[in-house]
């Protein structure tokens, strides 16, 4: 179950592209955000280059999509778990991430993506400095 007990969504990443973020289904009423975060440039130099994105939540959204834009792949995991999955690539086939339910593969969310506000860069992802192992 996604964001309870702090189980929270990681992605991996090889070489440069954005993350895309969605927020969407506020239970108070508040717009839905959209944005991307991209990997840092020490990835823009090398295809081999791996990222670690952490999708985190606010209490104001039930909902949350994500898909990957870049050349190299992208998987998903919830944290503490070894199983993982690829990511969406668009936002008619994105990633979908209800609040306390199970992660959902190709859903679309391009109506909810093309209504929310843009927040490029401040999207609710965190880098994670060096490896996870």
């Amino acid at each position: 179950m996604t964001y309870t007990h702090g189980l929270a969504p990681i992605v991996t990443v090889r070489g440069p592209g954005n993350l895309h973020h969605l927020s969407d289904d506020s239970n108070g009423g508040i717009t839905n955000c959209v944005g991307i975060m991209p990997a840092p440039v020490a990835a823009n130099a090398s295809n081999n280059t791996v990222t670690n994105f952490l999708l985190g939540f606010a209490y104001s959204y039930t909902g949350y999509a994500f898909y990957w834009d870049g050349a190299g792949p992208a998987f998903w995991r919830v944290a503490g778990s070894q199983f993982v999955e690829p990511v969406g690539t668009s936002w008619s086939a994105a990633t979908g991430v209800p609040w306390g339910s199970q992660i959902d593969l190709g859903v679309n969310v391009q109506s909810q993506a093309a209504a929310a506000v843009n927040r490029d860069n401040e999207v609710i992802v965190y880098i994670i400095p060096g490896g996870l192992d």
